[in-house]
């Protein structure tokens, strides 16, 4: 079996989330982004979606039946306009740049009412604010060596829910659920916070939705953020 090379148990939680929020097989095409040696694809092809792979190094890449194909840390997507029914993104969004070409290539790639689903280190739980207050960097995001680029292994995105909700929307890709895939210990301990916070941003922001979703329990509590959206 190919070796699953984000968190233990991620994909498991995918394969769930899929089957409860999506649950589109037989017909449905999918396209596995950064599939690294083919752990995630395994699951959906037992699933019964008909999968096609991409990674940034598609040499790795080890599931008899399925084509990998080169992708780079630019993000673009080596297949025709309107081809997916799914596209599925576990732990690569964190590692790109250009993620407006990217939203691009994810919308361009497609087809009318397709889903998104990606996962991302969450920068916004209560654990990485008081992270990034004491040290000025977020929860799973390290400082970066200047003259150093590895897509691979560096995190050089560290987006909010709000950022991504954005980006999407200037392709036409509204983000219809958001989810994570556990509470931290560490976050719900600092839970006291959370009534300063929601006061704050009221007084800053007033009702506006999209800084209540920011500072939901989901978002103050959770490891990843999960994000589902759907191209119009």
């Amino acid at each position: 079996m190919p070796r699953e090379l984000a968190i233990s148990g991620t994909h498991a939680f995918v394969m769930k989330v899929l089957n409860e929020e999506i649950s589109s097989t037989g017909s449905s095409r999918v396209l596995d982004i950064g599939a690294g040696q083919g752990a995630l694809s395994v699951r959906l092809v037992g699933a019964g979606y008909q999968v096609d792979a991409c990674d940034y190094l598609p040499e790795q890449f080890d599931v008899e039946g399925v084509t990998c194909r080169r992708c780079d840390d630019t993000g673009i997507l080596p297949f025709e306009d309107e081809s997916f029914d799914l596209a599925v993104a576990v732990e690569v969004l964190e590692h790109i740049d250009g993620h407006e070409g990217f939203s691009r290539e994810l919308a361009r790639v497609l087809k009318p009412g397709g889903r998104l689903f990606f996962t991302t280190p969450n920068i916004l739980s209560l654990k990485s604010r008081l992270r990034f207050l004491f040290t000025g960097f977020f929860y799973s995001f390290d400082p970066l060596e200047p003259f150093t680029r590895d897509p691979v292994s560096q995190h050089i995105a560290p987006f909010s829910l709000n950022r991504y909700a954005w980006m999407l929307s200037q392709q036409d890709l509204a983000v219809e659920k958001v989810l994570t895939d556990k509470t931290q210990r560490s976050s719900a301990l600092l839970s006291c916070l959370i009534p300063f916070i929601r006061l704050s941003s009221r007084l800053r922001y007033g009702k506006n939705p999209h800084v209540k979703a920011q500072n939901s329990t989901t978002v103050l509590f959770g490891r990843k953020l999960v994000i589902i959206a759907r191209k119009a």
